[in-house]
């Protein structure tokens, strides 16, 4: 037995894994598998024949899986466009998915909501190989009526959520390396063992099209905009104002369907994606002293504002998570209530992943909290800053000093006074930010 071998079982039999295990199915046998399952009927979305048949000779072709084809939409990834070469994955790579979800699975049946097991089970998630897109894709469409598509990096908020308003899914094809549990870029792990689970809890997959509707209308509302406009100036407005909705859009969509936990038989439980995929942050989330968390009722309006103006980073487990009440509260997101939120944080300040603020029903104040005023303080006195504080204490502090009216809005959004900021702190930034001291591109871009 080689060395190598030998170190592979080693890695293996520490994540409760049997190597022999970790071999696909050949290329033959996936062939037959899936064209058994394109000729089931009894799913909540039965795929006509024509069409299974074009599917199947797709994959038996030899043609590397990309975008899904089992409906009548379809989606441009331009350069961000991917292939699975399935044959070509490594024995190391399918053991990191099979340490990973070995791993996953010990989390998950702690911490994970019943609506998420369930859909493991259905997609059958736990497997000691990387999934076959052709085959999860086919199951996807199946009990869902969504699919994938294939990317090759993080692609833009625009092009991800025009994905989600035709029912497709971006998934990465390339596995993190063996044992690393966090990993600040999706893979293979966060996007296929850790969100296609969600997809069976109805609520979620509401959230994740009206997220890509919502994308539509802002965009919609920029070109017609932008067809209105005089000059190339107002135009770039137009652009950054769109971008800038759809930024406070995502905050929505991070602390949901990528970080969010819900209460379930008196327990906070994760379904959030973004948690699941990682064993040390599903433990984190939910048993660490170090974060907030909050409980939350997304159809109240103040709720929902509450999401859109916290800023966070996707460096590190998160420092406060969201919690709510149960999926029902997720049904109110329509597009339309996810863009007044986007539209009413664009004029208000900001909170930071630390922060516990006036009016948030508190579960637990984790030992990172800081109180509202602690960024200014160290800002003023050129101490360490995250980048996330550094943003909001510098977005809010210029709202205070250029337009102070906008404070008004904020005790009515959030039926709260804002927190006060010490005047010394107040005079202090506007004479350095008129000595151009701090990054001009912080927002907001699009006071008026």
């Amino acid at each position: 037995m080689s060395l190598g071998q030998t170190h592979l079982e080693a890695i293996a039999a520490k994540h409760g894994v049997d190597l022999n295990d970790c071999q696909p199915a050949s290329r033959s046998e996936r062939l037959a598998q899936l064209k058994q399952l394109l000729a089931d009927r009894q799913v909540p979305h039965p795929i006509p024949t024509d069409v299974a048949d074009h599917y199947y000779n797709l994959a038996a072709s030899g043609q590397p899986f990309g975008v899904g084809s089992l409906s009548e939409e379809n989606v441009d990834l331009g350069e961000y466009a991917n292939f699975q070469h399935y044959e070509q994955y490594s024995l190391e790579e399918h053991l990191s998915w099979a340490c990973l979800v070995s791993d996953q699975q010990k989390t998950k049946l702690r911490y994970a909501c019943r609506e998420y097991l369930a859909g493991e089970q259905m997609f059958e998630i736990g497997g000691s190989v990387i999934p076959d897109y052709y085959l999860l894709n086919a199951r996807i469409f199946q009990q869902t009526g969504w699919q994938l598509s294939t990317v090759n990096k993080i692609i833009p908020a625009e092009l991800f959520f025009t994905c989600h308003s035709r029912r497709f899914f971006p998934v990465t094809t390339f596995m993190r390396p063996q044992e690393q549990d966090y990993l600040e870029e999706p893979d293979i792990g966060h996007d296929v063992a850790g969100h296609v689970a969600t997809f069976t809890i109805p609520a979620v997959a509401h959230v994740m099209r009206n997220h890509g509707l919502a994308r539509d209308l802002i965009y919609s509302e920029r070109d017609d905009m932008s067809r209105a406009a005089t000059s190339d100036d107002q135009r770039q407005a137009i652009a950054r104002w769109a971008d800038e909705l759809l930024l406070y859009a995502g905050r929505i969509y991070w602390f949901t369907v990528e970080f969010g936990l819900v209460m379930q038989d008196g327990q906070i439980r994760d379904f959030g994606a973004g948690i699941l995929s990682s064993p040390g942050e599903t433990r984190y989330s939910i048993d660490s002293i170090e974060s907030n968390r909050i409980l939350i009722d997304p159809s109240c309006d103040k709720d929902l504002l509450r999401l859109a103006t916290t800023d966070y980073l996707i460096s590190e487990y998160q420092k406060t998570y969201f919690v709510m009440k149960s999926f029902e509260q997720l049904e109110s997101l329509t597009p339309e209530r996810i863009i007044q939120a986007a539209k009413t944080a664009q004029h208000l300040p900001h909170f930071t992943w630390r922060e516990i603020v006036p009016g948030d029903e508190v579960l637990n104040v984790g030992h990172i909290a800081v109180g509202p005023n602690e960024k200014y303080f160290r800002l003023m006195a050129n101490l360490p800053l995250d980048a996330c504080l550094t943003r909001a204490a510098i977005r809010n502090l210029r709202i205070i000093t250029r337009h102070p009216a906008k404070l008004r809005e904020f005790a009515g959004a959030f039926q709260v006074a804002p927190p006060e900021v010490p005047p010394q702190i107040v005079e202090w930034f506007r004479a350095a930010d008129a000595r151009h001291e701090f990054p001009q591109d912080i927002l907001p871009l699009n006071m008026e």
